[in-house]
């Protein structure tokens, strides 16, 4: 009789639970062009490693729920980390900008930057209110172009916060809304290079 039970119960359990359908999600894609080779013109600037809050640096996608509630999705994750799918979409959009030759700080030529920038992500999310929000800070530290003979460096701090309305339903549609906020910290960083070279 125990036997015909656990048996039943197994039988149950196994048509209750569906497996979990899991989906992935890329933030930095590939493009179909070729980089023209780098314009030694051009002034060179290395993004260094970017910084994650801790809740970001696990696989789920995260929507808020309230001012102090996270969820963490098990069904909808990044196909790659977090970290460096932003590094890799930020160098990229940055050098969507053609004002500089944005590198990584593994490149050989990254010793002659003439300016170096730190990120560090604080936010990086869905809300429950269908909007997508990006925040954190960045420093800059660039060779004064005035005072270039003497080698003398500037650094400036600033902070960040983008957000964008969603207008469909799905994580797919935030992805790709969170994407397009990172295109807006390149041409805020763009914009605060020329400024403090220029000071």
């Amino acid at each position: 009789m125990k036997a015909i039970t656990i048996c039943l119960c197994m039988l149950l359990l196994s048509c209750t639970s569906e497996p979990l359908n899991v989906r992935y999600y890329l933030l930095h894609t590939p493009v179909n062009k070729v980089l023209p080779q780098s314009d030694t013109t051009k002034p060179v600037a290395v993004l260094q490693s970017l910084k994650v809050a801790d809740y970001l640096r696990q696989s789920s996608l995260v929507l808020q729920v309230d001012d102090h509630e996270l969820h963490f999705s098990r069904q909808d994750v990044w196909a790659e980390k977090l970290q460096s799918a932003f590094y890799n979409a930020l160098l990229q959009d940055l050098n969507n900008k053609g004002q500089r030759n944005y590198l990584a700080s593994s490149a050989p030529e990254a010793t002659v930057a003439n300016t170096v920038i730190k990120v560090q992500l604080n936010h990086f999310h869905a809300t429950d209110t269908s909007k997508v929000v990006s925040s954190g800070r960045y420093w800059l530290t660039a060779n004064n172009a005035i005072k270039d003979s003497n080698k003398t460096l500037v650094t400036s701090a600033h902070s960040f916060y983008f957000e964008s309305d969603l207008t469909q339903d799905g994580y797919s549609h935030g992805v790709e809304q969170l994407r397009k906020l990172i295109g807006k910290l390149a041409n805020q960083i763009e914009k605060d290079i020329a400024a403090l070279v220029n000071s």
